[in-house]
């Protein structure tokens, strides 16, 4: 098994510039939101593989967006707030703001899941660009926008996650930084699956959404990216990187059938821990990876370049072709709902998200120009700090 196996360590730390977009982990998006897909058609069967599918992107995502702020510090001494936020929404808000207003649409004339009806439509788009779906809400929202509370967990973490990381090197104190995160989540997230046990166990899927309940696998992914040379020197070996890989499915192929996954204490405490060390394991081994990618994963790899659109555009798809049932489907309704989420995906991919990707790289230009203007054309130092020896 080929896999994420391949590669060495020395050459791994090249990698970002010899190969911006690396093969491994557009892989690993496909397989994350494949699981998605399972959880969403057959809840019944594969009851744990959305948020295991989930978990796998809050841990890849911690990882890569750590990368590019700390890319910021290393070439400029600083983290460009201005650039990342306004990065962040050329790449999210053109695919959303197309899925809010289909459902939109859809709702205020054809009323297919009754949201016109219950006066929810308005509260429904509040909620989903203003990235409230995981917090309790005064009001009531759609079923349509269900998904949405992970990119608000993710939306939130990097509200205050750049200027905390930039405390932390000023001082040399990531790895305090990394020890005190991790606490703090986890002490919050005890204390809110304890309130529902004593007080409430039937609000398991307000606990589920909460910021803190998954965001260990935000903070894991950081830590790996902060000392990925430390990390990628652990699995330097092709025996070990394959027992490492096949070891790391398993137990996600485990859990994603483990029963009542979204509100389960078990699964809270250790089948999510368990998700997020397998999960880093996989990210571990696709950004170390210096070998293209076998030809037989080139689905997931195409799965994972659009997985984003596909994890906005199933769950409404799948209530609107089964009549505003979250039930397993029928299996006809199953692959209808599949084919008709990755045809729009691949639509949203080619037309809005590719506008996106077209106003970033002019934003950069004018950005790079204003930067030349105000420099004269020379590259002026900056007092700074050292990056982290990884």
């Amino acid at each position: 098994m080929t896999l994420l196996v391949g590669g060495t360590v020395a050459t791994a730390a090249q990698q970002a510039t010899v190969r911006p977009r690396l093969d491994g982990l557009d892989v690993l998006r496909g397989a994350a939101v494949g699981a998605v897909l399972l959880g969403h058609s057959w809840p019944g069967i594969f009851q744990g593989a959305g948020i295991v599918g989930v978990i796998v992107f809050f841990v890849l995502s911690g990882y890569l967006i750590t990368g590019v702020l700390l890319r910021d510090v290393e070439r400029h001494r600083k983290i460009r707030y201005g650039r990342f936020y306004a990065h962040r929404a050329f790449r999210l808000l053109p695919a959303l703001i197309s899925f809010l207003g289909v459902y939109a649409i859809v709702e205020l004339t054809a009323d297919v899941l009754g949201d016109r009806s219950k006066g929810i439509i308005g509260y429904t788009l509040l909620a989903g660009f203003g990235y409230l779906k995981d917090i309790p809400l005064p009001f009531d929202v759609s079923l349509a926008i269900g998904p949405l509370w992970t990119l608000a967990v993710e939306e939130q973490f990097y509200l205050i996650w750049p200027a905390l990381l930039v405390f932390a090197l000023r001082s040399s104190r990531q790895g305090r930084l990394i020890g005190w995160s991790a606490a703090v989540v986890l002490s919050l997230m005890t204390a809110s699956v304890l309130a529902m046990l004593i007080l409430a166990p039937q609000l398991h899927s307000l606990v589920y959404a909460l910021p803190t309940t998954w965001g260990l696998g935000l903070i894991v992914g950081s830590a790996l990216r902060l000392y990925r040379v430390r990390v990628f020197s652990w699995f330097s070996g092709h025996r070990l990187r394959l027992a490492a890989l096949l070891s790391s499915i398993l137990v996600l192929a485990a859990l994603i059938f483990f029963p009542k996954a979204n509100e389960t204490p078990a699964f809270f405490f250790v089948g999510g821990p368990l998700a997020m060390a397998a999960a880093a394991v996989l990210v571990v081994l696709a950004a170390s990876r210096t070998r293209v990618m076998p030809n037989w994963t080139r689905a997931l790899q195409v799965l994972g370049t659009v997985s984003y659109a596909v994890y906005l555009w199933n769950y409404v798809v799948i209530l609107w072709l089964n009549g505003g049932s979250t039930a397993d489907l029928p299996p006809l309704v199953a692959v209808s709902a599949i084919l008709l989420t990755l045809l729009l995906a691949v639509l949203s991919w080619h037309t809005v998200e590719r506008l996106g990707r077209i106003a970033r790289d002019r934003f950069d230009k004018y950005y790079s120009d204003q930067r030349r203007a105000v420099s004269g054309g020379f590259s002026q130092p900056r007092p700074g700090w050292k990056t982290p020896a990884d």
